[in-house]
């Protein structure tokens, strides 16, 4: 687990920094650190540490917070450096580009009309209320479709399982079968001698 962040290692904790902004953006990012710490590679300490960083960053809006095995495989690679083990620079590279999309604010000048009227506060509360409520349910349509992937995942295995339990059952179907015909050519053939043996 990584602890710490120290000062003397500022410019690999801003290659990391960026390298998972690239792909999970601002928005993403704090999931992704609740997952780190959940999974025990991280802290809370080097959470909030990573989190501050990112208000110095360019910003970057992701749609998902996940990443690749081999995004995390090179997530582990700077943690273990940030942890003071040697690490190969060439093996923090990826060919894979990042999906986040830099998230630039639009400055929009509006020139009011002389009939122009100014919003009323409480309608402007009520309009501000409408677009952060559509924000939540938003975030969690995403988080709902994620859980779904997982599920439909997982059912996908348990389908895999059961047709191979499916298969083993029809080859022991038929394996009783076989016996079972062997048994009663066995059984005429005794009763058939018996009848033999009885006519002498």
């Amino acid at each position: 687990m990584l602890e710490k962040l120290t000062d003397d290692s500022i410019e690999t904790q801003l290659n990391w920094l960026r390298f998972i902004l690239e792909r999970v953006g601002h928005n993403n990012l704090s999931r992704l650190v609740d997952y780190y710490k959940d999974i025990g590679w991280i802290n809370a300490s080097v959470g909030d540490g990573l989190l501050a960083l990112s208000s110095q960053e360019k910003r970057y809006k992701g749609t998902s917070w996940t990443l690749s095995a081999e995004e995390h495989r090179i997530s582990m690679l700077y943690i273990e450096k940030l942890k003071g083990k040697k690490v190969d620079d060439s093996l923090l590279n990826t060919s894979r580009p990042g999906r986040a999309k830099i998230d630039m604010p639009i400055n929009v000048e509006i020139k009011p009309k002389a009939s122009f009227q100014p919003v009323h506060p409480v309608e402007k509360k009520k309009m501000e209320f409408m677009i952060h409520r559509r924000e939540v349910t938003i975030d969690n349509l995403e988080q709902e479709l994620e859980e779904k992937d997982v599920e439909i995942g997982g059912l996908k295995e348990r389908i895999n399982e059961l047709e191979q339990e499916l298969d083993e059952c029809r080859r022991e179907l038929m394996r009783s079968k076989i016996f079972m015909g062997i048994f009663d050519q066995n059984t005429k053939l005794r009763q058939a001698d018996r009848r033999s043996l009885g006519k002498k």
